[in-house]
């Protein structure tokens, strides 16, 4: 299976290199057909490669390499021919940085590669939906363009209704209170965005489902989609992510705890409501429970609408 350091490289060089073979050996076997990709016999040394293309060698006693293992896959929340949900851990980057570090794979890579090894062939998958690497939850990936295009009305129109879970400082207050502060690059700091009256409009509902010990959970509900919104929004009301340290939470959480819980939109091809729910990691039902603030709240918020 072809991994992302070896997209766009010569059928011949990343045979070579993927099988443990010299180039010379590799050339052989492409030109005898004995070497396959996607399930099909390719016979062109220059095919140039992608990543997630499954490529089969027909070995005749040739010792051949071992591919390389994958990290855990990705938990499937939600398949079909239109699209494919999955819940992202937390620390992992939706797509693939400028400078990664070697062997790291991002989301959209490792599902890639997590549906070639299942299915026997590399899958069409678009990168839409973005969560920030401190996030963990729901992430949609279109499947081919009309999906795309469908998503992109939805989130346009503001028909993809998103809500998060939080662990904050501080207390927002028993009522729900609704922030809207215009959002905007920080010049001052590459990576990081603020409240700015010059930047995108930005709204957030932000309601408390529990309170303990200074630190509370809370359910934010995005109706913009500006980046770092929930972060950025929830800093603005005093209430930081307990151990976002770009945005003033602090270090003395083992990590933000941020979840992209529920996913409510049309489906694509017919508009029917397709409601999404990604389980809470383990170490943050286990942190919210050893500080006191209760898992059972949850069921309070009700389903998304």
């Amino acid at each position: 299976m072809v991994w992302p350091a070896h997209d766009g490289e010569r059928l011949d060089v990343a045979c070579a290199a993927l099988a443990g073979l010299a180039r010379r050996r590799a050339r052989i076997l492409i030109s005898e057909g004995r070497v396959w990709v996607n399930g099909a016999p390719v016979r062109v040394l220059s095919r140039p490669l992608h990543a997630g293309d499954v490529v089969d060698v027909i070995e005749r006693g040739e010792p051949l390499a071992a591919p390389a293992p994958l990290p855990a896959p990705l938990p499937l929340l939600h398949e079909d021919t239109w699209l494919i949900a999955v819940d992202k851990p937390a620390g992992l980057a939706s797509q693939r940085r400028r400078e990664p570090a070697p062997g790291e794979l991002a989301a959209a890579e490792l599902l890639a590669l997590q549906l070639a090894l299942r299915d026997g062939a590399r899958q069409q998958l678009a990168l839409f939906h973005r969560l920030d690497r401190i996030t963990s939850g729901v992430m949609v990936f279109p499947r081919h363009h009309q999906a795309s295009a469908s998503l992109a009305a939805t989130w346009r129109e503001g028909r993809a209704e998103k809500r998060y879970l939080a662990v904050v400082r501080g207390d927002p207050g028993a009522r729900p209170v609704v922030v809207e502060r215009a959002i905007g690059r920080d010049p001052h700091s590459p990576g990081r965005v603020r409240a700015d009256r010059r930047g995108d409009p930005a709204t957030t509902r932000v309601a408390r489902l529990a309170l303990a010990r200074g630190l509370a959970l809370v359910e934010a509900r995005p109706l913009t989609g500006r980046t770092h919104q929930v972060r950025v929004h929830l800093a603005e009301l005093g209430c930081p992510v307990a151990g976002d340290t770009l945005y003033g939470g602090g270090h003395d959480v083992p990590r933000p705890y941020l979840h992209a819980w529920r996913l409510a939109l049309p489906h694509p091809r017919d508009r029917r409501r397709l409601d999404l729910i990604a389980p809470l990691p383990a170490d943050m039902a286990a942190f919210l429970q050893a500080h006191g603030l209760s898992v059972d709240s949850l069921a309070a918020s009700g389903p998304a609408r």
